[in-house]
């Protein structure tokens, strides 16, 4: 029995849609686990979705920020939010950028003071201020739907010391 080309096509979209749909997963389980490991509170969100609905707000109302690069936030998820050292501190994945097909990952940990209290950063990772709240951030070139690992969140939040 032959395939035709647009069997063969469908078969690799479907694979596609299920190593996407894998990737995705395998996040969110690891996230999970981080957020029970450091005590936080972990609430998963919406990775995927196909349209913005009128008045989507894809940050948590507990962070009220404004201007770049926290206004280009498109989308957000596998939020963590907890406190460590007396600093609330807000983790989440996200998507940066607007219109269809433009979006640049990127993953946060904000932390509510005004000081900066990542000290010791890599070079690709950037800071940004906001209403009370400091973030380190990282873009990516390629497109994964995360740009920090695990290993270096929970690093970053076991350094938080009282400021």
């Amino acid at each position: 029995m032959r395939l035709n080309g647009f069997v063969i096509a469908l078969l690799i979209l479907a694979l596609c849609f299920i190593g996407i749909k894998l990737l995705y997963r395998f996040r969110s389980v690891t996230m999970r686990a981080l957020a029970l490991r450091l005590g936080f509170q972990f609430r998963e969100g919406e990775p995927l979705l196909l349209y913005l609905r009128k008045g989507h707000r894809p940050l948590p109302t507990s962070l009220q920020v404004r201007g770049a690069p926290w206004n280009t936030i498109t989308r957000a998820w596998n939020f963590i939010e907890g406190e460590k050292a007396g600093i609330r501190v807000v983790i989440f994945d996200s998507t940066l950028g607007s219109g269809k097909g433009k979006g640049v990952y990127s993953t946060f940990i904000a932390v509510q003071t005004d000081e900066n209290p990542f000290k010791y950063r890599e070079p690709e990772e950037k800071i940004a201020h906001s209403n009370g709240w400091t973030a380190l951030y990282r873009l990516r070139f390629w497109q994964i739907p995360w740009t920090l690992s695990v290993q270096s969140i929970e690093e970053y939040v076991d350094n938080l010391r009282s400021l």
